[in-house]
Parts: structure tokens; C-alpha cells; sequence
């Protein structure tokens, strides 16, 4: 019984422990971020390629060294939990378009545009090559 007592009040004692902690410390996060590529369409240039299309914003921090680059990234979908890499690649000079040969036209797949740069100043308390949230696009087989 005293056994029993002791495992649960030291239980207790760990879920009160572990569920006392400061969420700004957890949220905040220090420098830098790059906002996410606008208007992203995907438009079919033949029976094997798609172009994507983005537009760069204009509020790039001027702590972003200039140019940035752009990174796509494709997964194909294998069913609605997952998807399998497929391709990426990351292009310099802030390109606004890539053309993408469709491997299988028949299978589904998601694009994924992302601005990538570096930040002027280096911290090593931090990372200086940041991303963008990504802007996704899906193509559902070719005709």
C-alpha cells in the first residue's frame, strides 16, 4: 500500500513538474524570417512538363542578402498520409519561374516553392540560412 502511495504522489509530482513551463521562452524566436512567394500557379506546357510561376515579394528584410534564391521542392503523393520525395532543387538570382519535367503523369504530386537566403550578419547562436514558409501547389495527373 505505502509502495502504491509513493508511485502515484511522485506521478502526480511529475505531471505538475512537467506541465509548468514558461510557452514564451518555448515561442519566441529571435532573428529573422523571409516572407512566403505570392500568386504561385502551375500551369501544363506539354504532355511531359508544367511550368510553376511566383511572384517574389518586395518586403525582403534588409538584413537578407540580395539576391535570394528560390527552392522547390516535389513530392508525389502516395496516398492521403503520404507523400514520397521526388525532386528539389534550389535556384539563384531569385528566379519568378522553373519549368518541371513531370516523371509520371499519371500519379499525383505536390510543388513546393520556398524562398531560401542568408542573412547578412552571421550569429552563431543562430541559423543564417533561412527559408520561407512554403507555397504549395498540386498537380492531380496529366492528361
Amino acid at each position: 500500500m505505502m509502495k502504491t502511495t509513493i508511485i502515484c504522489i511522485s506521478s502526480l509530482f511529475l505531471l505538475l513538474f512537467y506541465s509548468c513551463t514558461d510557452r514564451d521562452v518555448l515561442d519566441r524566436k529571435e532573428g529573422v524570417s523571409l516572407p512566403a512567394v505570392e500568386n504561385l500557379t502551375l500551369q501544363q506546357v506539354d504532355e511531359k512538363h508544367v511550368k510553376l510561376t511566383w511572384n517574389i515579394p518586395n518586403a525582403i528584410p534588409e538584413e537578407m542578402e540580395l539576391p535570394v534564391k528560390v527552392f522547390i521542392e516535389v513530392k508525389e503523393v502516395v496516398n492521403v498520409t503520404k507523400t514520397l520525395p521526388a525532386f528539389n532543387t534550389t535556384l539563384a538570382n531569385a528566379p519568378t519561374e522553373f519549368i518541371y519535367e513531370v516523371p509520371d503523369e499519371t500519379k499525383t504530386y505536390h510543388l513546393t516553392v520556398k524562398l531560401n537566403g542568408s542573412t547578412k550578419v552571421k550569429d552563431v547562436n543562430y541559423s543564417g540560412n533561412i527559408y520561407s514558409l512554403g507555397q504549395t501547389v498540386v498537380l492531380e495527373g496529366m492528361p
